[in-house]
């Protein structure tokens, strides 16, 4: 476990998690394009917006954001515990992954014509990077399926 104890003071009054060292922020990054593939079935030419849009890593996010504590924000990333950045990152990855999928598809199926399937997979793929980013969340703030079960087992005994 990462002793957080040297953190405490200096990240009071950010999104900084006391527990985890990691910041939620980094999601805004990808709630953008979760934004827009909810509004492409009406707007297709988001789609190029979608198009354009480049994975950043924590640090470069951090370092672009222009928020007061970014520094902080990479000091404590650095700090985190290995195996919460690497579940972290998992998770950003496949985000990552996902939209680059999806942006093809979608373009794919617009070009064809089937406005149908270009709607739903937009849908479908925009919830899906929301749960994303929800799992992204949990992480940050210390949740696991093991912890959730623990708290079931314990309403139980």
């Amino acid at each position: 476990m990462t002793d957080t104890s040297s953190f405490q003071d200096r990240i009071a009054g950010t999104n900084i998690d006391q527990r985890s060292l990691l910041s939620t922020d980094y999601f805004n990054h990808f709630n953008e394009v979760v934004m827009m593939l909810g509004m492409v079935a009406d707007m297709p030419e988001i789609l190029d917006e979608i198009d354009g849009w480049d994975f950043k890593t924590y640090r470069e996010h951090f370092m672009e954001s222009g928020l007061g504590f970014a520094p902080l924000a990479i000091e404590c990333y650095e700090a985190a515990s290995p195996e919460l950045r690497e579940r972290f990152e998992k998770i950003a990855t496949q985000m990552s992954m996902l939209i680059v999928e999806t942006r093809t598809k979608l373009r794919t199926a617009l070009e064809q014509g089937e406005i149908d399937k270009f709607k739903d997979m937009a849908q479908l793929h925009s919830m899906e990077l929301q749960g994303m980013i929800d799992d992204g969340a949990a992480v940050v703030h210390g949740y696991t399926a093991a912890m959730d079960q623990a708290k079931v087992d314990a309403m139980f005994s």
